[in-house]
């Protein structure tokens, strides 16, 4: 982290952004995306923005602008390689268990997977990947995409404006902590779901039959 504030406060603005929006989109690239530190990138930029060294919004926007185009080249790879894309030799350096959460989020939400896989570090790669070999319509995902780049870069720069004086700090505790949340969030909506789900599955069983439990006999 040391070396990333370094680096970073020995660039000029411009040159700042343009590796702010490079690290971003390598992160949609299936490999870059488990190595590239955009959280430690964006708290560190959104740093320097408080001290005046960057300014805030374009921060932001390069952040933004990069998901965006991240998230569409994503959507071509995946519809590109298909099915090739886990058994793969890249795909298979992935953890198990982010593929199943992508896999899981993909099945269920569609287009809003894109958005709440945003805010997990790994699922965010895969995501628009799958969205492509799924063979979903980029229309589909990209208003949750564009969103969800806006508030995860205003939201990542902007802990690291406010927090600049303990930015150490924020990076040891609030990746994971950003983490949990999002964690949080999409198993309160998952729950939600399956409970309409469940709701309007047990409404469509006629009366009387073996599978509608609880009910009063009919006199």
């Amino acid at each position: 982290m040391n070396h990333l504030t370094d680096a970073l406060a020995h660039l000029p603005p411009t040159a700042v952004y343009t590796v702010l929006a490079l690290v971003v989109f390598a992160e949609s690239v299936l490999l870059l995306g488990t190595f590239t530190p955009t959280l430690a990138l964006l708290l560190t930029a959104g740093a320097m923005a408080r001290t005046g060294a960057v300014h805030l919004l374009p921060v932001i926007a390069a952040a933004t602008a990069a998901a965006v185009a991240g998230d569409r080249l994503a959507h071509w790879t995946g519809h590109l390689l298909g099915e090739r894309l886990r058994t793969g030799r890249l795909g298979r350096r992935i953890p198990a268990g982010a593929w199943q959460q992508a896999e899981t989020l993909m099945t269920r939400h569609a287009g809003r997977s894109v958005f709440l896989g945003r805010f997990l570090p790994m699922v965010r790669t895969l995501t628009p990947h799958l969205a492509g070999a799924a063979r979903l319509p980029y229309r589909r995902i990209a208003p949750y995409s564009a969103t969800a780049a806006v508030l995860w870069a205003a939201a990542e720069a902007g802990i690291g404006y406010s927090a600049a004086t303990s930015l150490q700090q924020i990076l040891t505790v609030g990746g994971p902590a950003l983490a949990v949340v999002a964690l949080a969030a999409l198993a309160t909506t998952l729950w939600w779901r399956r409970s309409r789900c469940s709701a309007r599955g047990a409404a469509t069983i006629p009366r009387g039959h073996p599978g509608r439990k609880n009910e009063a006999p009919v006199r």
